[in-house]
């Protein structure tokens, strides 16, 4: 009946197989010494817009942040939220879009960097996702790229240790990694 919706379908369902095809059995592999600085989120300008999303900061000494948070859903916005409240989140922010991993279907950039205290400090980087289903976050309710974009993401934090990388909901989730 509608010949632009089948082609549109047809060629989403065939991107959609060949990027799976393109990630499977994705490894990344640390070359040299080769970190991220933190220098560069020091130094670097934090421009952004308000707006509903956007999260204003408690507490300064657990952030980067000064006054605002930039955000961009819901998720991301009662992550903030309990990441301040949570005794265990020693520091915690929002990763900004030039931290980007690169994968075969294009850049990904994950949601957040924490450390949490325990009886030793663990950093994880987190992807906040509500996928409506929590406690458990069911991955198959999202977009098939950003499944795809989640497996790279966790080939890519396998490689840095001690770098732990969880898509989560709340602070407690990861915790309970």
């Amino acid at each position: 009946m509608n010949p632009q919706l089948f082609l549109d379908l047809a060629t989403q369902a065939i991107k959609n197989t060949l990027y799976g095809l393109m990630i499977n059995g994705i490894k990344y592999k640390k070359i040299g010494n080769s970190t991220y600085k933190m220098t560069r989120f020091l130094s670097q300008e934090f421009t952004f817009y308000l707006n509903d999303l956007t999260h204003q900061v408690q507490n300064s000494d657990k952030t980067i942040y000064q006054d605002y948070i930039p955000l961009d859903s819901k998720a991301e916005s009662e992550f903030a939220q309990d990441c301040e409240s949570s005794e265990q989140v020693k520091f915690y922010f929002k990763l900004p879009n030039w931290f980007p991993i690169p994968t075969p279907i294009g850049t990904y950039n994950p949601d957040w960097a924490l450390i949490l205290e325990d009886e030793k400090e663990i950093y994880f980087v987190a992807e906040t996702k509500d996928t409506g289903t929590y406690p458990i976050i069911d991955l198959r309710k999202l977009r098939i790229d950003e499944q795809l974009k989640i497996k790279c993401g966790y080939a890519h934090f396998r490689e840095i240790a001690p770098v732990k990388y969880a898509v989560v909901q709340k602070v407690s989730d990861l915790t309970n990694k």
